[in-house]
């Protein structure tokens, strides 16, 4: 059976440009397109079958990539993302494999390559990178100092059960899950916005992260939600 693929990226051109690559190869079924985030999370509530792997921009409007990739990996653990973009800057490399992604190619990438590396991550479970990236990756890697794993290590202890949150803050972390802004969560919960936003201050203080989408993977691996 064909490896299913979705695209993601805000240009219509952009997508067309991957599909007429991959239209010569009968192990993939191109079988869902979205213009961002959005749009891709959108597709996937009522989606009849999940693509196995996904080819992802980074930089859409409403969701960029990265977000996206947070969000999608929590709620759907069997689909795999590889990054297909122009970036080659280091912060973008190493957040988007922090968020979750398996693979990181430029747009330049040959077909070729393309299908190797969606193979490589379906089947073998590969972490498939072009030249260029894994040049910049192996620099970042570098870069890490010895005693961050460590730490890492220790925030992880640290977040236990429920990572010390307080029933008022899982109230809200779970109403941030559900897509509500501020505003909703305080309606809801008889608070004001500000006061929900110092909660959720204190949630990424408490879980070690720095935004939503960050809270709410990890809300969903630890199965609070």
């Amino acid at each position: 059976m064909p490896i299913r693929i979705a695209i993601t990226d805000d240009k219509q051109i952009n997508r067309q440009t991957v599909k007429d690559k991959l239209s010569a190869y009968a192990e993939v079924s191109i079988i869902m397109e979205a213009r961002n985030g959005k749009d891709f999370l959108t597709q996937l509530k009522t989606a009849p079958f999940l693509p196995d792997v996904v080819l992802m921009d980074l930089e859409m409007p409403e969701m960029d990539g990265i977000e996206t990739i947070l969000y999608a990996t929590a709620a759907y653990p069997t689909i795999k993302f590889i990054v297909l973009t122009i970036f080659e800057d280091n912060n973008k490399i190493f957040e988007a494999i922090k968020a979750g992604a398996s693979g990181y190619l430029l747009k330049e990438d040959s077909a070729v390559n393309i299908i190797d590396a969606i193979s490589n991550v379906y089947e073998h479970n590969g972490i498939p990178m072009s030249p260029a990236i894994a040049r910049k990756a192996m620099e970042l890697l570098k870069q890490v100092p010895v005693h961050s794993y460590k730490e890492k290590e220790e925030n992880e202890k640290v977040s236990g059960d429920n990572a010390g949150l307080s029933d008022r803050e899982m109230e809200i972390l779970k109403e941030m899950v559900s897509g509500k802004n501020y505003k909703a969560i305080g309606e809801k919960l008889f608070i004001s916005p500000l006061t929900v936003r110092k909660h959720a201050a204190h949630i990424y203080e408490k879980l070690h992260v720095n935004s939503r989408a960050q809270a709410i993977n990890i809300a969903y691996k630890k199965k609070w939600i």
